[in-house]
């Protein structure tokens, strides 16, 4: 009960990683951060989610996108975005299907990697409506 409050805690203050583990082996890894917009409202921002190569297509990544949407959600955060280089039809089809959009791209984004431009792909997350 400790370490998922401080888990929680992580995540709603700095950033956090989280991990799949196979046998001691972490297969699959989700790093985020939080960061706050100009209007003061708070969003999730995924530096990096990967899974190894022999471990895709067992639902490991899914498993890992799907607790950092749910983790926003409870917590309110309206956000989600990630930078994705315009090539990578497999990442752009993944995050499409959680309801993420091509919201802009960036040209010569990375400086060492052809082609260098990159998508912004955004997952808005629609908040519950109070009861009145």
């Amino acid at each position: 009960m400790m370490l998922k409050h401080f888990l929680k805690l992580l995540f709603l203050y700095i950033f956090s990683t989280f991990s799949a583990y196979y046998s001691d082996i972490c297969v699959g890894s989700i790093a985020c951060r939080l960061e706050k917009k100009e209007d003061g409202a708070i969003r999730v921002y995924i530096m990096t989610l990967g899974v190894l190569a022999p471990y895709r297509g067992l639902g490991i990544g899914t498993k890992l996108l799907n607790h950092v949407i749910d983790l926003s959600s409870k917590e309110n955060i309206g956000e989600i975005y990630l930078h994705v280089k315009t090539n990578n039809e497999d990442a752009i089809n993944f995050y499409k299907k959680f309801g993420f959009e091509i919201t802009e791209t960036i040209k010569n984004y990375y400086a060492r990697i052809t082609p260098p431009d990159c998508y912004v792909v955004t997952k808005y997350i629609r908040q519950p409506q109070s009861e009145k």
